[in-house]
C-alpha cells in the first residue's frame, strides 16, 4: 500500500501517550508539513504555537476544566433540556475529576491560530490534517481536542497567557505524544452517500 494512503488509512485518535516526549526535530518535521498544506489564494494564514512543558499543559487543562465548570453552573437552569443536560452530565466527568480527560496528559500541544477571515478555517483545518498525519507517519499519536478549541476562542486571558493575539481565533488544537499502543483497525466506516454524475 502507497505511504501516504496506509498513513491516512491508520490515523487514529489516541487519548492514552507514554511519557516520552516528543523531539523537537519530530515537530518541526509536522509544523513544516503543516505549512505545505492548500489554502485559498496562497495566503498560508496559519500560526503555530508548540507548548511542550508539562507544567504548562496541566494548567492550561486546570483553566478549560474550570471555565467549563463555570459554564455548568451557568446551564443548570436549561438542564431539562435532554440535549443540554446530555452535555452537561459528560462535562461533569472531565471537569469533577484529578485527571487530564482534555490534553489525556499528552506531552506536546499544537495550537493553530489564525485572524478569523474568509476561508481560514478551511486553511488551518488542512494544515491540522497534515500534522495529524504527518504524526502517524512518525509514530506518534494525535488527538484534535475540540473542547480546547471552544475555551481559547472564549477566554482572552487563556489566549494572551500563550501569546495568542487578541484578534486571533484558534482553528485547532492538536495533542500529541508516543501511544501506549496504536488501534490495531479502525471503527468501521459509515456508508457515504456518494454520488457519480
Amino acid at each position: 500500500m502507497n505511504k501516504t494512503i496506509f498513513s491516512l488509512k491508520n490515523r487514529r485518535s489516541i487519548r492514552k501517550y507514554t511519557k516520552k516526549s516528543v523531539s523537537k526535530e519530530s515537530i518541526n518535521q509536522m509544523i513544516k508539513t503543516a505549512q505545505y498544506a492548500p489554502s485559498s489564494h496562497n495566503r498560508q494564514p496559519w500560526n503555530f504555537t508548540i507548548i511542550t512543558k508539562k507544567k504548562i499543559i496541566d494548567g492550561l487543562s486546570n483553566d478549560i476544566k474550570s471555565w467549563y465548570d463555570s459554564l455548568m453552573t451557568l446551564s443548570l437552569p436549561l438542564s431539562f433540556i435532554k440535549e443540554v443536560k446530555k452535555s452537561v452530565n459528560e462535562m461533569k466527568k472531565r471537569v469533577k475529576t484529578e485527571k487530564d480527560l482534555f490534553f489525556y496528559n499528552a506531552p506536546a500541544i499544537i495550537i493553530i491560530h489564525a485572524p478569523n477571515k474568509q476561508f481560514y478555517l478551511q486553511d488551518c483545518s488542512c494544515a491540522a490534517q497534515n500534522i495529524m498525519v504527518a504524526a502517524r507517519s512518525l509514530d506518534i499519536g494525535s488527538c484534535w481536542i475540540g473542547f480546547a478549541d471552544i475555551v481559547f476562542n472564549k477566554g482572552i486571558k487563556m489566549k494572551k497567557k500563550l501569546g495568542i493575539p487578541a484578534s486571533h481565533k484558534v482553528m485547532a488544537t492538536i495533542a500529541l505524544g508516543y501511544p501506549l499502543k496504536f488501534p490495531e483497525n479502525a471503527l468501521p466506516r459509515k456508508e457515504s452517500k456518494i454520488n457519480w454524475i
